[in-house]
């Protein structure tokens, strides 16, 4: 199978979309998180070829930076992660307090996480782990003003994390020896979990934090019992 990122991205449709059905009260929260996750798809220039090399649609990574795919994968992560804490623990979104800038803290919640990671990677740091840093002390910060989110976003990013894990599991049974194959080789966290690279689980643990304390903290709202 030629288009491995391909057949990633779109599995990473499928836990959103069924949430999309299963949960029409979390499709606002999707319509709004979603948009704001699609700019990190013009970051796959900073990961190919360094940390690994899929073959792109029409060889756009290679022309422009980035491809298709990564719109598909960013969409179908934020559409997750930013609702898996409500999905697993059946809990509403609920308003909190008085109405805020929600553009303005999306905007710059969004350049922080961006200009951060930029700047780790500037200095050195692989980008894998840039991005993580960037998310985390994003959403620590925001923590810090909201301490009512530190529950949910522990949680949704353990939630997103075993989401991340199952979709990688199936990918590679759809894939065999694709991580072997398209992966660089760690150069932090070298070990796997069955099989999969340990930086893509913290990877998708950083974004289920990030994806449920960022848009809580930036569209006002908090959760509550359904």
């Amino acid at each position: 199978m030629t288009y491995e990122f391909l057949v990633l991205s779109l599995l990473f449709l499928v836990p959103g979309a069924l949430i999309w059905f299963v949960r029409p009260d979390l499709r606002w929260l999707m319509k709004r998180t979603v948009p704001f996750s699609l700019p990190f798809a013009t970051t796959e220039w900073l990961f190919y070829p360094e940390y690994w090399t899929p073959r792109f649609l029409f060889d756009l990574a290679d022309r422009i930076g980035f491809g298709l795919e990564d719109v598909l994968f960013v969409a179908g992560l934020g559409a997750f992660a930013s609702t898996a804490y409500a999905v697993a623990f059946r809990r509403a979104v609920v308003p909190r307090g008085a109405a805020v800038r929600s553009l303005l803290r999306a905007v710059g919640a969004l350049g922080l996480v961006l200009g951060l990671a930029g700047l780790l990677r500037g200095v050195g740091v692989p980008i894998l782990y840039a991005s993580v840093v960037a998310m985390g002390v994003c959403a620590a910060g925001l923590l810090w003003v909201r301490p009512d989110l530190w529950g949910p976003g522990l949680l949704g990013g353990l939630v997103s994390a075993v989401i991340y894990l199952g979709l990688c599991l199936i990918f590679a049974g759809l894939v065999p020896g694709v991580f072997e194959r398209t992966w660089r080789p760690s150069l932090l966290l070298p070990g796997r979990f069955l099989g999969v690279p340990l930086d893509e689980l913290l990877y998708g643990w950083g974004a289920g934090v990030a994806a449920t304390v960022v848009p809580a903290w930036a569209f006002g709202f908090g959760f509550g019992r359904r």
